[in-house]
């Protein structure tokens, strides 16, 4: 669950820069237009699909009654740090409004950066990953 709300803001935080992105001008061009803004955009969107799947992954196993300790913290740990750099990108890109609360990114970051501390820390988590990678 953690994963997939994880991956949900990461979502809202790509939809929120890109909508900005389109309409928002610099130098007489859209913000969209600019090769650094693309790719911030490229990334965010890679990193959502690659949480995504791994959560699908250990979802997939979970219910098929495959228990892999390792695969769980890689799919709760990965979303929940793309949660916080989607959101961080999106704020960087809306500027001073991406802290603003007129903005729904102040929130995305908020709400991302708890998947972080809940549930089982990122540092925990990579604990875990390291564990059962040296086994």
């Amino acid at each position: 669950m953690v994963a997939a709300s994880a991956v949900g803001i990461s979502r809202a935080a790509l939809e929120e820069a890109i909508s900005y992105i389109k309409k928002r001008q610099r130098f007489g061009k859209p913000l969209a237009s600019f090769q650094a803004t693309q790719f911030k955009i490229a990334e965010m969107a890679t990193n959502i699909r690659a949480s995504r799947n791994l959560y699908y992954e250990a979802a997939w196993k979970i219910d098929n009654g495959m228990i892999d300790p390792q695969l769980i913290a890689m799919a709760k740990w990965l979303p929940a740090e793309v949660a916080v750099r989607c959101a961080d990108e999106a704020m960087q890109i809306h500027g001073g409004y991406g802290y603003m609360m007129e903005y729904p990114i102040q929130r995305y970051w908020r709400d991302g950066r708890l998947f972080t501390i809940t549930e089982g820390t990122s540092e925990i988590q990579r604990l875990i990953i390291a564990n059962e990678t040296l086994r």
